[in-house]
């Protein structure tokens, strides 16, 4: 930890701009940390395809088993996709070295999208699938089951998409 921060003594404030210091690693690992442990408490508490409504006709906790993309896409190709999240974390990595890590901004969204892609890369190998459990729907209507992991990847993507919108410079001047 104390690689992370800046000072001596009993500074411990948490250095910016540096690849690995400031938000990024604090977010990615929280995420991953928190993403694990609902999977597990799921894992523990639901069998496959059980519902338990929290908000009657709007939202449950559903078990599934995803083994294919974002929303269910392919499923059956757990290698493959694994494969293909992998390159998408990379080619995300290789695209955030142009990016201002002086931002702390940019770091957080930076250690969602991370966070999400490990935390979803985990379940692929401990699992052989992604483990969904977040189910929202209104009569007919179904959004695909997701977890805190989609969600944190879903979120920093759409502040990147919506920096970009903005005009907000995310790359380096």
């Amino acid at each position: 930890m104390r690689s992370l921060c800046g000072g001596s003594g009993g500074d411990w404030k948490l250095r910016d701009g540096k690849w690995g210091g400031g938000w990024f690693l604090p977010v990615a690992g929280g995420l991953v940390g928190f993403d694990q442990v609902t999977k597990l408490w799921v894992e523990g508490a639901m069998k496959l395809g059980l519902e338990i409504p929290v908000s009657p006709g709007l939202f449950s906790l559903t078990r599934v088993h995803n083994t294919g993309v974002a929303f269910g896409v392919g499923q059956g190709n757990n290698a493959v996709t694994g494969l293909v999240a992998c390159g998408i974390l990379v080619l995300a990595a290789w695209i955030a070295r142009s990016w201002d890590w002086q931002k702390r901004w940019i770091q957080a969204v930076a250690g969602l999208i991370a966070g999400g892609a490990i935390g979803n890369l985990i379940d692929r190998a401990r699992l052989g699938y992604v483990l969904d459990f977040l189910d929202f729907h209104y009569g007919r209507w179904s959004w695909p089951a997701f977890n805190v992991a989609d969600a944190a990847i879903s979120m920093g993507v759409g502040l990147v998409v919506l920096a970009w919108m903005t005009g907000k410079s995310i790359d380096k001047k």
